[in-house]
Order: C-alpha cells, then structure tokens, then sequence
C-alpha cells in the first residue's frame, strides 16, 4: 500500500509539474490510444455455434491493443529519448504491459548524425504499402544513422535480441538450450544470457532518400542471424533454417510517387531467405494506389506471393479495390478482396477479421496439384468519426473460401468432404486516442 502511495504521489507532482513548468512541457511528450471492438462470428458449418469475441480491428489486436509512447529531447536538442509501454494479444507472456523498446539517442553535427542505444524499434526506413507496412526490424543494440544531405537517410544497425511479433505482445523471447542439447522453455531474457558469435548478430543497412513532391526510394538489407533466440539456434550454420522472427536474410525496396496531389502510389518489393532462396525463398510483391476528390476516396491493393522452392509452386495474387466517401464525420465503406492461393482467417484457423485478414498458403499451392484455395471477400462499412481522435466503425465482413479439392469440413467430428466454406463476421470496433 505504501508503494502505491509513493508511486500516487510521483505521478501527481510529475503532471504539476507538467502543467505549471514550461521547461517539462517543452521537453516530454506522450500519446496513445486503446483500441477494440467485439464481433459475431457465423460459418455454414452445422456443428459451429455462432460465438462472440473481443477483437480490434484497426489494431489487427485479438482482445484489445493499448499503447502508452514517451519521448524525452534535452535542452540543446541533441540528446533524447523514447520508451512505449503496451498490452495486446498475448498478456499470459508477458503480462498486462510489456515495453516493445526503451532507448536513448545522442546526436552530433546538428544531428546530420545520430547514436541510438537500447531496445530499439525505429521506423525511419518503414515502408508505407498496405500489405507488408513494415521494416527489418530492429532490437536490443544499436543504431547509427546519417543525414549527409536533405532527404537522404542512411543507417546500420546491430542487435543481439529481436522483439517478438505484436501476436506475442512483441516480448523479448530468449529459448534456453538445456546441458543434453534439448530445448527448454520459452521465457523472458536474462540479458547475462543473451551471447551472440559476431556472426550470428542481426546486422541491418538501410537507405532512403526522398525528393520533396516528386518521390522516395528506399532499400534495406538484413544478414542471416540467430537474434531470435529459438531452441534449435545451437545448430550448424548449415543446418540452422533461420526460422526465427526476423532471422533470415532479406533484402527490401521501396518507391513512392510523390508527384500528384491527393494520389498514393506505392510499390514495394520483399525478397526473403536469401540465405537459401533456391529452395525456401520468397518474393513479396506489394502495391498501394489511392486517390481522393473532394469527399470520395478509391483505391486498389495488390500483393504477389512468389515461392522459390524445389518443386514448382502456384503463386499467391491478391486484389483489394476499394471506395469511401466521407458524409461530414460519417464514412462509408465497401472493400472487396479476391485472393487466389491464400485463404481468409476465418477460414484458417486465426479467427481474424482485421482489413489484412488474409493468409498465403505458402506450404502448398504446388504446381498442377489440386491443393489450391481460394477466397472472395466483401466487407461493407461505416466509420463514425465522434472528434478528431475517437472513432467508431460498424461493419460486415463475408466471406467464402474454395478450395479446388475437399479442404472444409462440413462437421467439426467428420473429415473434410467440401470445397467451400462461407463464413461472416459482424463488428463494432472503437479507438480512442489521447
């Protein structure tokens, strides 16, 4: 109970403090927002109960994601710092918080060039496409960056540790390896444990440059490594798959159209397991395009999933158009989505009905094989904006698998013996930022 009070009592005298000095002002800032929704959940399955679950749609969150982010710049601007507490997804790992980075930085040359130091996730070099919408990933280590001239953007990184995926709270996973070589529990880092060879560090080199109001390209580079601490990481470098999140070799490409006003023009290019792309590699092919008049907004997303494999494999194409139109503070919504070789979460097993609500079936689609599935989705909604930081959105989301084979099950106790499955999900999810 003391404990409390003490910690009552800092957190009061911090936000006076916040509110009569203009010096806390100036220097730290926090946002957030908590997101969730629930929705009812329906298949054509006889055996299935139509159920209800928590799940937050603009968060892709199953139960609820809630961010707390905190940056700190000192006096002369050339020092700071940045830390996120969260909970999402997988509190059982991690608890009701975890801290996805905590890190501080020091800059040099008016900040052209800057030391970043600690548990790191920095997006500087993230891309902006609606499918993949990430980087290589970052972690405990460090990062430094360059600024030569206006608009170009270099780094290199070097971590010992990745975060984990947002579906596990982006905890720091460490798999300890027990004295018979068998794998022992996943659990949360002793950092004296955390050891790599210099070969094994996850080393990333990133560029970027962007001409204001005509375009920005990027490209990112990471090395195989062992940073995602999994239990078979002990093995020799030939027998190692670097399975682990953000283990293997990849290279990333970005270019943006910046040339036309009110247009999003996006296109980007993931190629993976570069450490063995004969055999297990991937290539991701992923493009955005936009374009708002006055109050109407349209759009089309496109992805290709490419598969380099011993025996050939039917790729995986996605499309995404899109329409909005915004009614003062009401906006509308119908998405469509047609996905040959890959499968709706619904369908899968996820139970997901987040806007990428789709998975690529990368471990079968072989060619002239019939083990290929198949997806049509439509998804009518309506955003209500209630301020500028608070939204609600209503929506229905249908969809129907195929398979060119028997892939569903028409009882839960039976075998598979259809080729379609039809699944719906009604929801209401809300966001809240502060």
């Amino acid at each position: 109970m003391r404990g409390k009070r003490i910690i009552g009592l800092a957190a009061a005298l911090l936000l006076s403090m916040a509110v009569a000095g203009g010096l806390w002002a100036q220097t730290f800032a926090f946002d957030g927002y908590i997101n969730s929704g629930v929705g009812v959940v329906v298949d054509d399955n006889e055996d299935n109960d139509p159920y209800i679950k928590a799940f937050g749609v603009d968060s892709e969150s199953n139960g609820y994601r809630f961010r707390l982010n905190g940056s700190f710049t000192n006096e002369a601007k050339n020092a700071g710092g940045r830390f996120r507490l969260q909970g999402q997804r997988r509190i059982d790992q991690t608890g009701y918080l975890s801290m996805p980075y905590l890190y501080g930085w020091v800059g040099f040359l008016e900040n052209k060039v800057t030391l970043t130091g600690g548990l790191i996730d920095d997006s500087t070099w993230q891309t902006a496409d609606w499918w993949f919408n990430d980087d290589l990933g970052e972690g405990l280590g460090l990062l430094l960056k360059a600024t030569p001239i206006d608009g170009l953007n270099l780094g290199f990184g070097a971590y010992t540790i990745s975060q984990q995926s947002g579906g596990g709270n982006n905890w720091l996973q460490f798999t300890p390896i027990n004295s018979d070589g068998t794998a022992g529990t996943n659990r949360l880092p002793n950092f004296a444990d955390i050891v790599l060879k210099p070969e094994d560090m996850k080393y990333t080199f990133n560029a970027s440059y962007t001409m204001p109001n005509v375009f920005r390209l990027g490209a990112s580079f990471r090395t195989k490594n062992k940073a995602g601490w999994t239990a078979t990481r002990g093995l020799d470098a030939d027998d190692y798959t670097y399975g682990g999140r953000e283990e293997s070799s990849l290279l990333l490409a970005e270019f943006r159209y910046l040339g036309v006003k009110n247009l999003t023009a996006i296109v980007v290019g993931n190629f993976d397991k570069l450490e063995d792309f004969e055999k297990r590699g991937n290539i991701l092919l992923s493009e955005t395009f936009g374009y708002k008049v006055d109050s109407l907004n349209i759009g089309l997303n496109a992805v290709q999933f490419l598969y380099s494999r011993s025996n050939d494999r039917d790729p995986g194409l996605l499309f995404n158009p899109w329409v909005s139109y915004a009614m003062d503070k009401v906006v509308p919504r119908l998405d469509l989505v047609f996905f040959a070789g890959g499968q709706s979460k619904m369908a899968n097993g996820s139970n997901q009905w987040e806007r990428r609500g789709f998975a690529a079936q990368s471990n079968v689609g072989v060619a002239d094989a019939d083990d290929d599935y198949s997806v049509f989705s439509i998804r009518p909604s309506v955003k209500i904006n209630l301020d500028g930081r608070t939204f609600l959105e209503i929506g229905d989301m249908m969809n129907i698998d195929f398979a060119n084979f028997d892939g569903f099950k028409t009882k839960v106790s039976g075998s598979n013996d259809r080729k379609s499955m039809f699944s719906n999900v009604f929801y209401i999810d809300v966001k809240f930022s502060f």
